[in-house]
């Protein structure tokens, strides 16, 4: 399966819109180095019943029992291509087909590699019609992914889930900005959570993440007070309707990773 002969491939550090970029049919997603973080995005709006029929059979069995249990058929297609899109990956990486790897749930729900040993960690989020993995051979990365015409803000949303200096800045944007302004953190905190692995018992206003750097940082407050800030985030726009956000840790004292984003058509997934 190769799946990435078509991605197109930049670095990026701040929000932009990268679908300008990302018309090129002739270049290819490159092997993360050891300070890579790449990130692949599908959208999955034109997947049919008879595609996903017909590409269902890729999966293993259990993977296969899995997405039969869906009822709603956007669910359906989002776990049917972004399991596509973690094996292709690999098989594109390693020559270790696609249907060898075996991925299993690991504590708290996050996805990871059983077998084949590999190096790779990877990590899954979707949104509306869009479907992106992060792939490193650092550990423990994340990501997260939010429509931003699916959820919209409320004073009660932001005081909830955002420490009161993210609220003070939620509530100066222009009106018209302030849901961006939230998914911002939101993703952001989504994303950390994500790759430590740490689930629904963190009172996420407790995450407090900074954006008036070159870029985001974190800090912590209350129940999370004394956790280590080395961590660097990622925050893009794939396209004007998503907001993406990656966090992978960053050693005391050492480079900040590189992260990249790229996009994958359906056509060169599934072929």
């Amino acid at each position: 399966m190769r799946a990435f002969e078509h991605c197109a491939y930049f670095a990026i550090s701040d929000i932009c819109d990268i679908s300008s970029l990302l018309q090129s049919p002739d270049l290819s997603l490159p092997r993360p180095s050891d300070r890579d973080v790449c990130v692949c995005w599908v959208d999955v709006s034109a997947v049919t019943a008879d595609d996903a029929s017909a590409w269902v059979s890729r999966l293993p069995q259990t993977e296969r029992d899995r997405y039969a249990r869906y009822r709603h058929q956007l669910a359906a297609h989002q776990f049917l291509v972004g399991r596509l899109l973690i094996r292709g990956w690999l098989e594109s990486l390693t020559g270790t087909s696609a249907a060898a790897w075996e991925l299993r749930e690991g504590e708290r729900g996050r996805p990871e590699i059983a077998s084949p040993p590999s190096p790779w960690s990877f990590n899954l989020a979707h949104s509306g019609n869009l479907v992106a993995c992060v792939l490193s051979s650092v550990s423990d990365v994340g990501v997260d992914l939010e429509d931003l015409d699916r959820r919209p803000l409320t004073r009660d949303l932001a005081r909830r889930f955002c420490a009161p200096a993210e609220v003070a800045d939620i509530e100066q944007q222009p009106e018209a900005a302030q849901t961006h302004r939230f998914l911002t953190y939101w993703t952001l905190k989504e994303a950390y959570l994500k790759a430590r692995g740490l689930g629904i018992a963190v009172h996420l206003a407790d995450l407090e993440f900074n954006l008036a750097g070159e870029h985001p940082s974190i800090s912590f407050r209350e129940s999370l007070e004394g956790t280590s800030r080395d961590w660097a985030f990622g925050l893009f726009q794939p396209t004007p309707r998503y907001l993406l956000s990656v966090a992978v840790p960053q050693p005391a004292g050492s480079p900040r990773p590189d992260i990249a984003v790229s996009a994958v058509t359906l056509d060169a997934l599934t072929r």
